[in-house]
């Protein structure tokens, strides 16, 4: 997905330039808004619906869970072998790539790990996993697709039938995520959209579980024209279903007593939507975050339909983790920002000619310049080849945090 995925890219190009959209940069100066309470606070969900919320998460994470039909179906020999697929499935990943990226992460990133209470990942769709393995005692995440939320299985009245096609097509919608490291837009988009899985929230709740996360409440999120959150109880009829809108799941970790929060929104950041009166934006330019995290991204910032994001986020943010497909290596200039590289830089796939970064293939030819980078992670899967960028905002050039 990582919210514009490489087959999408083709089609998105062709309709933004089929209509021209000045891009509009930020009135510098005029103060940010500053966040404000939530309108309208969500009535309540009950104890039932959100333990309901945590047993349907188990249930489709291969987890054993004690209430019923998850029970009984969960004897079923389909949803027996798609616990077994998805633990293999799990345990080769955890070895190829969640161990070492944990472990390089706590050994090169623990600047930013020790400060970031928020994460922010645009262009991320739903793979929370790999911002919780990355930083792991963030407070708050917040991912950004163009996936629509969804919803949860109810499988009160389900068959055993009609249970395993919906695990069947969820074990379809995570290949690209397990073997690419990165999910692709219209094959999820394809897979998400049927009668069985619906939305990316069941892939959140996958992935909480799996993660050793306890799911605590889920509310629907919907924005004011000022930008503000308007949270609803999730069951409540949404008042509209077009972007932006996301969802906002409350849960604990592990041995955790502090709940944590992670939001998704499913939210277009292209100029022409993403424009500096529109209320994403607002919502963006008041969220307090220290690191920003971009990977897989379609190399969108590179292209100037997409320079209300970039400048944003060079703005904001204090640290920013990204492969080569994020903001162009050309952004972030030397007096501001200090950078450590990882891996090897080659040429883009060849979907995405044109934004080969001659600077930057130099800076990781320098000798002894770039370190290992011990996992796999972005679009050259087929070589693990890939490129990690690690910028630091200099003390002088950091943003005050509001």
């Amino acid at each position: 997905m990582k919210n514009f995925a490489p087959a999408t890219i083709v089609l998105l190009l062709a309709l933004v330039f089929a209509v021209p959209v000045p891009a509009q940069r930020a009135d510098r100066s005029a103060p940010p808004a500053k966040p404000a309470p939530v309108q309208a606070p969500a009535p309540a969900t009950s104890e039932a619906d959100n333990a309901a919320f945590e047993d349907a998460a188990k249930f489709i994470g291969g987890l054993p869970c004690e209430s019923e039909p998850l029970r009984k179906l969960q004897e079923t020999k389909e949803w027996k072998d798609y616990a077994a697929a998805l633990d293999k499935a799990w345990g080769d990943l955890e070895t190829k790539r969640l161990k070492p990226m944990r472990e390089r992460a706590a050994a090169e990133l623990a600047d930013s790990r020790t400060a970031t209470r928020t994460l922010f990942y645009p262009f991320g769709g739903p793979d929370f996993l790999t911002a919780f393995e990355l930083y792991p005692d963030a407070e708050t995440y917040v991912l950004l697709g163009l996936e629509f939320v969804g919803r949860l299985p109810d499988f009160r009245d389900a068959t055993p039938g009609r249970a395993s096609g919906y695990l069947r097509t969820l074990n379809g919608a995570l290949w690209d995520f397990f073997n690419k490291s990165y999910f692709i837009t219209r094959n999820m988009s394809a897979a998400l959209a049927g009668d069985k899985v619906d939305g990316v929230l069941p892939v959140l709740s996958l992935f909480l579980k799996r993660t050793g996360n306890a799911i605590l409440s889920i509310k629907r999120c919907e924005f004011l024209d000022s930008g503000e959150i308007m949270e609803t109880n999730f069951f409540a009829r949404p008042r509209r279903t077009v972007r932006p809108y996301g969802v906002k799941i409350e849960f604990l970790t592990a041995g955790g007593t502090k709940p944590r929060t992670l939001y998704y929104f499913s939210a277009d950041l292209s100029d022409g939507v993403f424009a500096i009166k529109s209320k994403f934006y607002r919502f963006a330019r008041a969220l307090s975050f220290e690191t920003t995290f971009i990977k897989s991204a379609s190399y969108l910032m590179h292209y100037r339909f997409f320079s209300i994001i970039r400048e944003l986020l060079l703005e904001k943010s204090q640290w920013v983790l990204e492969d080569d497909t994020g903001i162009p290596y050309k952004y972030f200039e030397p007096e501001t920002w200090d950078n450590r590289l990882y891996g090897e830089y080659i040429k883009p796939i060849e979907l995405f000619k044109g934004v080969e970064q001659d600077d930057l293939k130099k800076a990781f030819a320098e000798p002894g310049r770039a370190k290992i980078l011990p996992y796999h992670l972005g679009y050259h899967w087929s070589t693990n080849k890939d490129s990690l960028l690690y910028f630091h905002k200099k003390a002088a050039a950091a943003p005050e945090i509001r």
